[in-house]
């Protein structure tokens, strides 16, 4: 019979000494299965990611290297060492090939954009900025701005998916400057009168200018009296000297 206090169980550890520390419970075979399956799926999706990744690649260099026309899912695959199959398990047109291009273009033009945007001093300095940024990231690369504007136009109309994330992307950058020109106009730095979203798009869309123009007279073989530098210098100029007080 348990004396009065007792627990009923077995003895109480001496005062000062504690129970040893449970060993850590094994790994079940099913927490095993789950972990290997896991980190199997995780490799699979980087082999995949990796070999997209190849197909733009190569789709990039077919569009170069003869345009819209020359683009074909066979000579995609062909430069990408892939089976006509293959290639359809990732892209199943034409048409999402170069969206998917284009998107990833404009993924890197908008976080270059929204870098330069930050760094001005001011929501009227970020207008200049915009323009100035956006040149240099593809003056030398105007196949990369014919690969993010040009080639989706003439491949067709493009996915709704494909368009939402256009939109949502560009929103997302013209919100970012909308916001530092909200900024200077309360401050009183914004000349009266202007708009802030509007303003946004107007840089934009001076910098898609000076682009279009060099990418139109590369592609004919004809010279510019001026350098995209200089166009985007005085660009950005008008900006700053019509925009700010």
């Amino acid at each position: 019979m348990p004396s009065p206090g007792s627990s009923g169980g077995g003895r109480k550890p001496a005062p000062g000494r504690r129970r040893p520390a449970a060993s850590p419970a094994a790994p079940t075979p099913a927490s095993a299965l789950t972990a290997a399956l896991s980190e199997r799926e995780a490799r699979k999706a980087r082999r995949q990611e990796g070999r997209r990744q190849a197909i733009l690649v190569a789709a990039r260099a077919v569009l170069v290297r003869g345009g819209v026309l020359g683009l074909t899912l066979e000579a995609v695959a062909a430069e990408a060492d892939l089976s006509k199959p293959s290639l359809f398990y990732y892209f199943r047109s034409k048409e999402e090939l170069v969206g998917a291009l284009a998107v990833e273009g404009l993924e890197r033009e908008v976080k270059v954009l929204e870098a330069a945007v930050a760094a001005a001093a001011s929501g009227v300095e970020a207008l200049a900025a915009l323009v100035r940024a956006r040149v240099d990231l593809y003056a030398e690369d105007l196949d990369g701005f014919r690969v993010v504007y040009l080639w989706p136009q003439l491949t067709g109309r493009q996915s709704e998916a494909h368009q939402s994330r256009v939109l949502a992307l560009s929103g997302q950058l013209n919100d970012v400057l909308e916001a530092r020109l909200q900024a200077d106009a309360r401050a009183g730095r914004l000349a009266p009168g202007l708009q802030p979203r509007r303003l946004a798009n107007l840089a934009w869309t001076m910098a898609h200018g000076v682009l279009s123009l060099g990418a139109g007279l590369e592609h004919s073989g004809v010279g510019t009296r001026f350098t995209l530098s200089q166009l985007r210098d005085e660009a950005c100029a008008v900006l700053l000297r019509s925009s700010g007080r």
